[in-house]
């Protein structure tokens, strides 16, 4: 019985021309699969660089925005801070008006009393005597 499974084992197994062509056949469909499992790998890599690509972009974007942010605040910072040193500068100038306006007046009023202590010491120096407005009784002692 083993001779003839033997045998029918072995009439059953292909012609080895066949058997070369199946081997042949196997190699190329290793190779196709080889070759399909690279470009499935290459884009899976090629997504992966993309959403990497993707997401630096999504920072760098964030990131622009956040310092364009900043600039704006710094800018309307800058604003305000030359608003209020116009405003301070304004000012000093009107306190220094006020000021030369105030010294001018009292130089001014300083010059008015010199006048009138010129003027009396003047109506001193030329006073006439007292003299009655109207003759009084001679006085009996």
């Amino acid at each position: 019985m083993e001779g003839t499974s033997a045998a029918a084992n072995f009439s059953s197994l292909p012609p080895p021309s066949r058997r070369l062509s199946q081997i042949r056949h196997r190699k190329k469909r290793m190779r196709d699969e080889m070759f399909a499992e690279i470009m499935e790998s290459t884009r899976n890599e090629r997504a992966r660089l993309n959403e990497w690509k993707d997401t630096v972009s999504k920072y760098r974007k964030d990131a622009s925005e956040r310092e364009d942010r900043r600039d704006q605040r710094e800018d309307r910072r800058d604003q305000r801070e030359e608003r209020r040193d116009a405003r301070d500068e304004r000012w000093r100038q009107e306190d220094q008006r006020r000021q030369d306006a105030m010294l001018g007046l009292l130089r001014e009023q300083t010059d008015m009393l010199r006048c009138l202590v010129e003027l009396q010491e003047w109506q001193q120096d030329h006073r006439l005597g007292l003299q009655p407005l109207y003759n009084p009784p001679p006085h009996v002692p």
